[in-house]
Order: structure tokens, then sequence, then C-alpha cells
């Protein structure tokens, strides 16, 4: 594993949502629930229900319950309609995280958040975790203006004026790890979300993993 100095090299730190922050699958799989009872889907298996989480909304419904056109946009509709009431507030955050965004902090090193999440459900979900204001900026999915994972890291460099050599996504998917190899910005990924399980499932740029928010300190710092 390689070890760098985040003082000389990482000046902002982005990190993914969902199984990198915080365990947000509780309020995954009751969004999915509730668009099963609304629109009278079959049931899924519980593999299939954790695919969800992660990838575009649009990827999941229509791999597994085969939805497209105006059954999808109403699929998501009513997921984002749950996740909005109530599922942002069904999420654990994971152990380290606070302790973690504060030596960033303390550091004078910027913290982004880049999430496939819908950006009014991530914002709702980070006032509730009294995270909020310690994010220098926060991008989630917009259906009126859609961008990939790798444009909404682009729009973090832009818009925070950081070099690209000079910034770190934090992440725990596939997702993540091609939207920062697209972006052109190094990468660590954890084992402790949903994606990654073991070392050997990643098959992608990185400069490092961790099992716990308490090792991303110890390797980037």
């Amino acid at each position: 594993m390689m070890k760098v100095n985040l003082m000389n090299r990482y000046k902002l730190v982005i990190f993914d949502l969902d199984g990198t922050i915080a365990d947000t699958s509780p309020g995954i799989f009751n969004s999915i629930r509730y668009v099963q009872r609304k629109m009278n889907l079959p049931e899924i298996t519980d593999e299939q229900m954790r695919s969800h989480v992660g990838p575009p909304m649009e990827e999941s419904y229509n791999r597994n319950f085969g939805l497209t056109g105006d059954l999808l946009n109403r699929a998501i509709k009513y997921h984002k309609e749950y996740a909005i009431e109530q599922g942002y507030k069904e999420l654990i955050i994971y152990d380290g995280i606070i302790e973690l965004l504060n030596t960033f902090k303390n550091k004078g090193v910027k913290i982004a958040a880049a999430t496939l999440k819908a950006h009014s459900t991530a914002v709702k979900i980070f006032k509730s975790l009294n995270i909020y204001e310690k994010f220098d900026m926060i991008i989630g999915a917009d259906p009126v203006n859609p961008m990939s994972k790798s444009q909404m890291l682009n729009f973090c460099a832009d818009a925070l004026r950081i070099s690209k050599t000079n910034i770190v996504l934090i992440g725990d998917s596939k997702y993540d790890a091609i939207g920062a190899e697209e972006a052109g910005i190094d990468y660590v990924a954890v084992t402790y979300g949903f994606g990654f399980k073991f070392k050997s499932d990643i098959a992608y740029p990185h400069v490092g993993v961790v099992n716990t928010p308490y090792e991303i300190a110890d390797l980037i710092i």
C-alpha cells in the first residue's frame, strides 16, 4: 500500500455517500419496498436488493424489475418520494467518520461529497447527521441536469479551484473507481461499504484500500 503525504499532495478529499460515509441501506431498501407496493412489483432477492446500493436508480430498476419508459420514471419518482420524506433518516453513520472529517478540517483540507443519490436527499442526510457544515461542497443527482460520477468530480475540482493532482476520491464501488479514473484523480477504495468486500475485488487504479474509516487518515495523512 502506497503512503501519501496529504499535506504535500491532497488539498481536496471527495467522499462518496452510500457505503462510505454512512450505511444508507435501510432507507434504500425501504424505498424499494415502497415502490413495490405502489406499483405492485414482484419480490426480489436479497442480493438484488443490495445491488441497488451504489448504481444509478435507472440502472437498478431496469436490471432488477425490467422497467423502462414511463414505468421506470414512475418507479424513480416513488423511490425519491419515500427517500425525501422518510428514507433519509434510516441510516447509520460509520464509526470514525466524524473524527476523520474533523481531522481533515483541522489540517485545512477541503472536503466535498459526490453522490448519485438525489441532491435534495443527500443534503437532508448530511443535515440530519449534523455534518452538513463540515463540507465545502455537496453534489448529488439532478434530474434536470444529470451528471455522471466523473462529471461531478470535475465540477467539484473546477468549483473549488483545486488541481486534480491534489484531489482524492474515497468510495466503495466500481462506480466511484471508474469515475475517479475518468476524471483523472486519485482513488482510495473502502471495503466496509457495499461494493468492495475484498482487496482482490478492486480491478481499478487506486492508491490504497482501507477496511475502516479510521484507516483513511493513516493512509493519506
